[in-house]
């Protein structure tokens, strides 16, 4: 008997960019329609019938997480009675469970940790799993091809159930969700967003680099970056932390250096001869930040390997700007260009580009099996 398939979308994103999903699949697929929703969670109805594919491509912005949704499961039987029903017998499956988000990026209730939650659905699945031939797979990340089943878990409400084969645009870790430990030494949260964003886009940064950050007070991307080998420009007027200005400050190649004066006040000709990355988080509108990253990245062209910019939208109806905004990033002479809306994203969303010389080097990374 063949397995079960499903015309309903998933999606999980940031708590209140539901409406911005939406828009953005109304341009991506016109047939789907909004069936249910919850903080962070939103599911369509494919109006013209179609299958969603478990290997669907899907390409949004705002989307952390997709596949083809079963639905809601209040027991445990529910949840053996969906893998038998909709997992091919004889399928390994790559078990996927996590929590939808309890509230924005970094505004988290005092205490709350995310992930307990998820520990304890996990274990009671394992010890429940139906021993019909499906053999659950070890480890949570996920490699290309696997068979995953997505289980969505938020306080006392039924589980979320649906599936997807693992491959382009899904990130390896459940719910999109990306594992950063955080030094206690951290300046700032920035160092999560950094890391986040390095290991989303496979940017391939190496010890040895040169990196201008543009916004860098008071510290924590370029942290980040001084810890996995990196010289760093910091362009800001405010104060820089002690742990970045100290950092190998008598060792020339992986130190920092402060340009404490405004982006605007900068000249080419203040940065480094040898320039390959420009990192930009600031709080200025999307155009004007283009603007100064473009400027800056335009003299050490031959060198530049990419930029990582964080851009900041006024509210969610500024989805519609973000073509415009990747094509000002090309513009830059960046030949392969992504974006998303990271898990440590407020409103504002993360822009990789990365040249030919870039891109090089990450196809280079990927065959070695090195990852950022």
């Amino acid at each position: 008997m063949a397995a079960a398939t499903s015309s309903f979308l998933f999606c999980v994103c940031q708590t209140g960019a539901e409406g911005a999903v939406a828009e953005e699949l109304a341009h991506i697929r016109p047939s789907l329609r909004r069936a249910f929703a919850r903080p962070g969670l939103i599911t369509f109805k494919d109006t013209a019938g179609e299958v969603v594919a478990p290997d669907l491509r899907l390409g949004a912005v705002f989307v952390r997480a997709f596949g083809a949704s079963i639905g809601p499961a209040a027991e445990l039987s529910a949840l053996v009675a969906a893998v038998t029903r909709f997992c091919p017998e004889g399928q390994a499956v790559r078990l996927h469970v996590w929590e939808r988000d309890v509230s924005r990026p970094g505004e988290e209730p005092s205490g709350h940790q995310y992930g307990l939650q998820a520990a304890e659905a996990r274990a009671r699945i394992e010890a429940a799993w139906p021993a019909t031939g499906r053999e659950l797979l070890a480890g949570a990340r996920a490699e290309d091809g696997d068979w995953v089943l997505d289980v969505i878990v938020s306080g006392d409400e039924p589980w979320w159930l649906g599936y997807h084969i693992h491959g382009p645009g899904h990130g390896p870790w459940p719910g999109g969700r990306i594992a950063v430990e955080m030094p206690p030494e951290a300046p700032s949260r920035a160092y999560r967003k950094l890391e986040e964003a390095l290991r989303w886009s496979g940017a391939p940064v190496q010890a040895g680099d040169v990196a201008v950050e543009i916004g860098s007070s008071p510290g924590g991307a370029s942290y980040a970056l001084l810890r996995r080998g990196v010289e760093v420009h910091g362009i800001d007027p405010a104060k820089m932390a002690p742990v970045v200005l100290d950092y190998n400050k008598d060792r020339p190649g992986n130190h920092f250096i402060h340009l404490d004066r405004p982006m605007s006040m900068v000249q080419r000709g203040d940065l480094p001869q040898v320039l390959h990355w420009v990192l930009l988080d600031v709080n200025l509108a999307p155009q004007i930040a283009l603007i100064t990253a473009r400027r800056l990245a335009a003299r050490p062209r031959g060198a530049l390997l990419g930029v990582l910019l964080t851009l900041k939208l006024d509210d969610w109806k500024a989805i519609k700007h973000i073509p415009r905004f990747l094509n000002s990033v090309s513009a830059m002479g960046m030949v392969e260009v992504k974006a998303t809306q990271l898990p440590s994203n407020r409103m504002e969303v993360f822009v990789c580009g990365l040249t030919e010389k870039g891109q090089a080097r990450m196809h280079a990374a990927v065959s070695a099996g090195r990852s950022p």
